[in-house]
């Protein structure tokens, strides 16, 4: 028995060990290289360029920033891009007694806009940042002209999400106890088949790891703050679901046909069949990851809901 409970012991040892060294060959490698602002609740770190009217790009589970490296410098000939990490992502920070609600994050999002000086912005989401996004326009319809739905969280996951199932942890205790030991090991192992998963069919760009903000995935910190995010959200779309209908602004849904993750119908139909006049366009042999794989595609639909605001502008 005492044996038993020392090899328990010493594995438990060697996993922390491993995820301790992994975490320090992250933060060794990838640094905050925008800016940080405080805000109730944590801090949020952003990049900005381009000139013109704000756009803000919100990513999803387990993504930062980086994630849209490529469609922000597209968006940036025609608007300010501001290029957000979600609280308690990438290197955003957020405190363990704030919620991961979408509410609370769409809270934290605006005070930041209010910081940094942005009025009213376009927003972009892809994700489970599409779902935060629609949080916004609900909260403050003022401040929001248009609002683009890439690969869109919008209701209650009645089955897992892929290989971001594994997320679903609603103890806090067992989250972060495995977000501590086998998280980073089973990630490393089984990563690059996660990762396919999450892009099918298209390939993986070599350059995501490092360039996409793929290796930030790969920190304890992640998984960790990445099943808050899961756990937080099966409630908060059920509260919003709702109050799609009082949304006003325009509003487009982007979807690749082969998302693995979500499923396209189940996601477009709320915002459909709910908020008046807003669209829907599927992009064929497309995955999840369009933002990355599908940059110019995913611009051109961003111009076109954004241009529908400022036609109604005209018209009234």
């Amino acid at each position: 028995m005492f044996i038993a409970l020392l090899i328990i012991v010493f594995i438990l040892a060697l996993l922390v060990w491993f995820t301790t060294n992994i975490d320090k060959k992250i933060e060794q490698n990838f640094f905050a290289t925008g800016n940080l602002t405080p805000v109730e609740g944590g801090t949020i770190h952003w990049q900005m360029q381009g000139s013109g009217p704000a756009l803000v790009l919100i990513h999803g589970l387990l993504g930062n920033s980086a994630n849209f490296s490529k469609l922000a410098s597209i968006l940036a000939t025609r608007y300010t891009v501001y290029s957000i990490d979600r609280p308690g992502n990438g290197f955003s920070i957020r405190a363990k007694s704030t919620s991961a609600s979408f509410e609370k994050q769409s809270s934290m999002i605006r005070e930041w806009m209010d910081k940094v000086g942005i009025d009213n912005a376009y927003l972009v989401g892809h994700s489970m940042g599409g779902g935060i996004a629609l949080r916004m326009a609900i909260d403050a319809p003022e401040r929001i002209n248009a609002v683009s739905l890439l690969c869109p969280l919008t209701t209650r996951l009645l089955k897992g999400a892929g290989p971001l199932s594994i997320l679903y942890i609603p103890n806090n205790f067992l989250r972060k106890s495995i977000s501590k030991t086998i998280a980073s090991p089973f990630r490393v192992k089984f990563g690059s088949k996660q990762i396919s998963q999450i892009f099918h069919p298209e390939a993986v760009p070599k350059s995501f790891a490092k360039h996409g903000g793929g290796a930030l995935a790969l920190h304890s910190k992640s998984f960790y703050e990445g099943s808050r995010d899961t756990v937080a959200a099966q409630g908060s779309l059920v509260r919003q679901h709702s109050a799609y209908a009082i949304i006003t602004c325009p509003v487009g849904v982007l979807y690749g046909e082969q998302d693995a993750i979500l499923a396209p119908d189940m996601h477009i139909h709320p915002v459909k069949s709910t908020i008046a006049g807003s669209v829907s366009e599927i992009i064929g042999d497309a995955g999840h990851m369009i933002p990355v794989t599908q940059p110019q595609r995913c611009a051109d639909f961003i111009f076109t809901i954004n241009d529908k605001h400022g036609r109604n502008i005209s018209a009234s």
